[in-house]
């Protein structure tokens, strides 16, 4: 019972956090995940419950999703996440999320050049896709990452947390498949638990729009950022000492 409310708990802060911004919300759930379970089940559970959160979250704002932007992020999502699969047993993962770890810190606080302007349009979502269907595969949380190309498309609040919850429902359904095909992986007997955190999913993301009203734009920007760096840190830290013990 203490594991079933514990993952209860991690589950509803986590979906709350995703209700919010669109993303990061993952990385707790799966941080929570990982305590109870081996890590290939951690990685396919995370991927039903959050499945099921950011299905919520478009059924809240599904007029504000910009889907020419979901069309091409999913365009080569399937062999991205599919590759990353068969590669899934033959990688040192611990390593992978050190990987991911300092890439998500190098894009919160890189410094970039002087007059210098990133030059992200629409089509690099094709790309973008294809590479997070590989790495959501073999670390499960990827999208830390995806932030500040998100920002680029400079949208309002709500379109921009709707846009990337569809982008990430598809990008889990894919690995939901993914697990079950190329890796082999059954959650047959973590049922229970399953239906447990699929209703604390739902849980956070209601709770998420009374929130959301108290929490100005300048706010969750800065909680964003202290998150991602707590998140990028955690990946170096667990990914070297798993790699070094």
């Amino acid at each position: 019972m203490v594991v079933l409310a514990l993952l209860f708990l991690v589950t509803t802060v986590g979906s709350l956090i995703s209700g919010l911004t669109g993303l990061a919300g993952g990385a707790v759930v799966l941080g929570g995940l990982m305590f109870f379970m081996p890590a290939s089940e951690a990685l396919a559970m995370h991927g039903v419950v959050q499945t099921v959160s950011n299905g919520t979250r478009i059924l809240f704002w599904m007029k504000s999703v910009h889907w020419d932007v979901v069309l091409r992020y999913s365009s080569l999502l399937i062999p991205g996440a599919w590759f990353g699969g068969i590669l899934f047993s033959y990688l040192n993962l611990n390593l992978v999320e050190v990987l991911l770890g300092v890439l998500i810190l190098a894009a919160m606080w890189a410094p970039t050049p002087k007059n210098y302007k990133l030059k992200f349009t629409k089509n690099g979502f094709i790309w973008l896709g294809l590479l997070s269907g590989f790495f959501s595969m073999l670390a499960g949380v990827v999208g830390p990452l995806l932030n500040p190309f998100f920002d680029k498309l400079n949208i309002k609040r709500e379109e921009m947390v709707s846009t990337k919850s569809a982008c990430q429902l598809i990008l889990h359904l894919v690995r939901i498949v993914t697990y079950a095909g190329a890796v082999g992986v059954s959650l047959g007997h973590l049922k229970f638990e399953m239906i447990v955190m699929v209703i604390a999913a739902i849980l956070g993301i209601y709770l998420s729009k009374p929130v959301g009203k108290h929490i100005t734009d300048r706010q969750l920007d800065i909680a964003l950022k202290v998150l991602l760096t707590l998140i990028g840190s955690k990946n170096i830290f667990h990914g070297l000492t798993q790699y070094l013990l």
